[in-house]
């Protein structure tokens, strides 16, 4: 039975921000869990949306508008709920439309939870509970894919989620290239800030001079993003610049067989 989240606090938990959690999170990124070589003959660029609104299916339109297929990590105590700040939650009806549509559905945890200050055993409970919920909505399709919530995870936690999963995504930014984690992959978030746009072209842009693996990701999509969404004309923009170079606009587990990350 899976165990029901304080409304409250599901929303507004921050993860730590003291000089020895960033210590932390700089070791934990060092120590590698399951390697892997990044080897393709052109860029990919993968969209993905974490626990994403129903308002993240503009950022589908804008995906298939241009031939490629999106990631969206589920965070399911959140399925069916409306947000305070991003308005009503992805539910079951959500998911099949994105399954019917050729886009993947990740896993994000059950509760959203704090990896990097859960034990393993909670992290393994908590994951299991996010997937028998998928299962239960109607998502009966292998998951494939992880996103730690906030970006936070153990050591521990990222090699059990590699074994688990072909992918694993964190949120410290960069390109994915050469030697990388595949539990622990580098993405760049997406914003509506001026700020945001300049590092999100300038990762798209090492990219394609590398011909690299990136990862963007954002949870609300539209006009009037919230504070942790994306305007789809930014989604379009970059999205754009990747086909006019030769990229692949591609979701996580088919990134990772294009890059050679995964057989």
């Amino acid at each position: 039975m899976r165990r029901p989240c304080n409304a409250m606090q599901q929303w507004t938990y921050v993860p730590s921000r003291s000089p020895v959690a960033k210590v932390q999170r700089r070791v934990v990124q060092w120590r590698r869990a399951c390697m892997a070589q990044v080897e393709s003959d052109r860029p990919v660029v993968t969209f993905t949306f974490d626990d994403f609104p129903k308002s993240a299916l503009n950022g589908a339109d804008v995906i298939e508008k241009h031939g490629g297929r999106g990631g969206f990590y589920a965070c399911t105590s959140r399925m069916g709920q409306r947000s305070p700040v991003m308005g009503e939650m992805f539910d079951a009806g959500t998911l099949a439309e994105l399954r019917h549509r050729g886009h993947e559905v990740g896993a994000h945890t059950h509760s959203h939870l704090d990896c990097a200050q859960s034990r393993l055993e909670k992290v393994e409970r908590d994951i299991g509970e996010n997937l028998v919920a998928l299962s239960e909505a109607g998502h009966t399709e292998t998951v494939s894919a992880f996103a730690f919530p906030y970006g936070e995870t153990s050591y521990a936690a990222k090699r059990w989620v590699g074994d688990i999963f072909a992918t694993g995504r964190g949120i410290l930014p960069g390109i994915n290239s050469g030697e990388v984690d595949r539990s622990q992959l580098r993405a760049t978030e997406l914003g509506a800030s001026a700020m945001h746009r300049r590092r999100a072209l300038a990762a798209l842009k090492a990219a394609l001079d590398a011909n690299a693996w990136v990862f963007f990701f954002t949870h609300d999509v539209g006009t009037s993003p919230t504070s942790y969404g994306a305007p789809a004309e930014l989604i379009d923009e970059l999205a754009q610049r990747a086909v006019d170079a030769g990229a692949i606009l591609a979701a996580p587990t088919l990134g990772a067989a294009l890059c050679g990350v995964i057989d």
